[in-house]
């Protein structure tokens, strides 16, 4: 039975998180009801919690997986009540150019505004969600639903990774060991390229070995570009995907890239910033310089299956588990800059 309340994670104040009681969403037809299990910390979310990006309060949680509680007449589904999911919050309109040609995740359209009881948020950090069946996606019935909390990161740097279009033997190097980093190391591994990865802490790049990384660099000890020239035989990398909030090295990696190489430009930076472009140095080195912008649907289907049927390990990457009533101590520790992901679960 669907309780008529449920509990929701509100951040209230700048580093300050609480439990709140509100009103269990009602789905309408086409939607579907999802109990939410596990929700992990993301970047934004710590953004949210430290007073940035947007006003309090505020529901967040985005990073998320969860069962079939409800499917209302009227919605058309093969999944059915008990079915373990992954949910992408993000909206897309369905009807637009980009999400026509397959890039909903560039949909211009508004997003559907989500309350609870008035309070605003993405709503993954409740413990039900109403939203589109369209936005539910299966997993096999034995998930890991902590695992598969991890298909809105993973599904990210899947689409990142269709920009970089690796091909087998390649030259991959991955700027930055963090969360991000580390997923774009495994998935590089599964395309069959030598990856390279550069990084000044010794926990993330130990963490990157035992991972799979091919070879980690410490940019305190040597020189990384002089690195990757030796390593590469002066040609530089097939591809470079450039994960740190480190605007002012943005353009020197470019002059490590090889000839036709692909510069994947992942993630935001806060503060923003220029950084100097040769067009004659693009003109004649056929460079890809790009970005890669949240994930579409088709990067959420194949996070789905690759966590659901246990072809990538990310369980590494938990740092930590908290129920919801301590989400204060969960929210401060994701801070920690030894942490990959912080998991909440929203109901132990």
């Amino acid at each position: 039975m669907i309780p008529e309340k449920m509990k929701a994670l509100v951040v209230t104040d700048v580093r300050k998180v609480e439990v709140r009681e509100v009103s269990t969403p009602v789905p309408m037809p086409g939607e579907i009801l999802v109990k939410l299990e596990k929700a992990l910390i993301c970047t934004w979310e710590q953004r949210i919690f430290t007073g940035q990006d947007v006003k309090p309060p505020f529901v967040p949680g985005h990073e998320i997986s969860g069962v079939v509680a409800e499917i209302p007449e009227g919605t058309y589904t093969e999944l059915e009540v008990g079915d373990p999911v992954i949910v992408k919050t993000y909206d897309s309109c369905g009807q637009c150019e980009f999400c026509y040609r397959g890039m909903d995740n560039l949909c211009k359209s508004k997003s559907k505004k989500r309350f609870y009881d008035g309070i605003p948020g993405a709503g993954g950090m409740a413990q039900y969600i109403a939203i589109a069946s369209n936005r539910v996606f299966a997993l096999n019935k034995d998930a890991n639903l902590e695992t598969a909390a991890f298909a809105e990161p993973l599904s990210c740097c899947l689409h990142s990774m269709e920009q970089a279009d690796i091909e087998f033997g390649e030259d991959v190097v991955i700027v930055g060991g963090g969360i991000m980093g580390q997923l774009h190391s495994l998935l590089a591994q599964k395309r069959g390229a030598r990856v390279i990865l550069v990084e000044l802490d010794e926990a993330r790049r130990e963490m990157a070995k035992n991972m799979g990384a091919h070879v980690v660099i410490n940019p305190a000890e040597v020189d990384a570009f002089e690195e990757i020239r030796r390593l590469t035989g002066g040609r530089g990398a097939h591809v470079i995907f450039y994960t740190i909030n480190v605007v002012k090295l943005a353009r020197d990696y470019q002059d490590v890239l090889a000839n036709r190489g692909r510069l994947i430009y992942y993630g935001s930076y806060h503060p923003s910033g220029e950084i100097a472009i040769d067009p004659n140095h693009i003109h004649y080195s056929e460079k890809l310089l790009t970005g890669s912008y949240s994930p579409t649907v088709k990067g959420f289907w194949q996070a789905t299956q690759l966590l659901g049927n246990n072809l990538i390990d990310v369980s590494p990457f938990i740092s930590a588990k908290f129920g919801i009533e301590d989400s204060q101590t969960a929210f401060e520790r994701a801070l920690d800059m030894d942490t990959y992901r912080v998991l909440i679960d929203l109901w132990h």
